[in-house]
């Protein structure tokens, strides 16, 4: 996204606060904004209005996704926007055999979406993402919406080491003692009988939301190391918003080649950039005609002194 934000010159018209995001705050690498300041999520704009783009720069708070997302469709439905746009990328080791040939690239489309903007996509050899069977990780990541968010993990414990819940001496263990417990509430009493069942309904209701919410995306495929693009996906394909994912395959390590190539593949659907035939890495220092952000310099730290060796 910084990519596209600094080749394309886009204006700062505001920013979003969320709870669910991690805050941070640096200074700004755009050009003629010396004293500016990063923040965690922000809203640029073209000068016609026709293109907004939001750069998030911080991840969710553990298990708090699902919020987020509900606060970004309300976001998007309050704008208007007339076709949503969900950069992503993916696990290249997760991918599975018929994903190893061809474009790293795939997309995920909605009912909503436009059949000229589907017919675009097809005509440059993009395909849908193919649906991926779920593993471990997946396994354990559904077992934590069930819980509370909670991970999950087995523990076994010999018999040796398990303890009564009776004391040895024959005397009243924890257990006995719980049974004694009453919470007084309005001046009624409660038992711990009641409190139980009242709390195991509760858990029943939330088991049954995130059933729910599990039905639902499984209407979009997987996209492994992809956050929460397949939720915000999902959210929108729900509400009926005209929205599509472009999904890259990445690896561990230098990503810039990656973010230049989801770069020419968004201008060669979308026609967001015309490439400068004069640019070349030589002589101006960008790449394809994309104008690399000051922030990229330090990705290995600053430069060595040749004296050193």
């Amino acid at each position: 996204m910084d990519l596209l934000l600094s080749t394309l010159s886009l204006e700062r018209v505001g920013c979003i606060e969320d709870e669910n995001v991690v805050p941070v705050l640096g200074p700004s690498d755009r050009e003629g904004s010396a004293s500016g300041l990063t923040l965690t999520i922000e809203v640029y704009q073209s000068k016609d209005g026709k293109w907004t783009l939001i750069q998030q720069r911080s991840p969710t708070v553990q298990h708090r996704s699902p919020q987020y997302t509900q606060n970004l469709l309300r976001f998007i439905q309050d704008s208007q926007f007339a076709t949503v746009i969900v950069l992503a990328s993916a696990d290249g080791a997760r991918r599975i055999d018929i994903q190893l040939a061809g474009t790293p690239v795939r997309y995920i489309g909605s009912p909503a979406l436009p059949s000229a903007l589907v017919d675009t996509l097809q005509s440059l050899a993009i395909r849908p993402l193919e649906t991926i069977p779920v593993d471990k990780q997946d396994q354990r990541a559904l077992a934590a919406q069930k819980h509370g968010g909670h991970e999950l993990y087995e523990h076994h414990v010999p018999s040796s080491q398990k303890l009564s819940a009776r004391g040895g001496n024959g005397g009243a263990g924890l257990a006995d003692k719980m049974q004694e417990i009453r919470l007084e509430t309005t001046g009624t009493t409660t038992t711990t009988e009641t409190t139980t069942t009242t709390t195991t309904a509760t858990g029943a209701g939330a088991a049954a939301s995130a059933d729910q919410q599990q039905a639902r995306l499984e209407k979009v495929p997987r996209i492994p190391g992809g956050g929460f693009a397949r939720r915000l996906h999902s959210l929108c394909q729900e509400q009926g918003v005209a929205v599509v994912t472009v999904v890259v395959f990445a690896m561990e390590g230098d990503n810039a080649p990656d973010a230049v190539f989801l770069a020419n593949v968004v201008n060669a659907v979308w026609k967001l950039h015309v490439p400068k035939a004069a640019a070349t890495p030589a002589s101006s220092g960008e790449e394809e005609g994309w104008k690399f952000p000051r922030s990229w310099n330090s990705l290995y730290g600053n430069d060595y002194h040749q004296d050193m060796y």
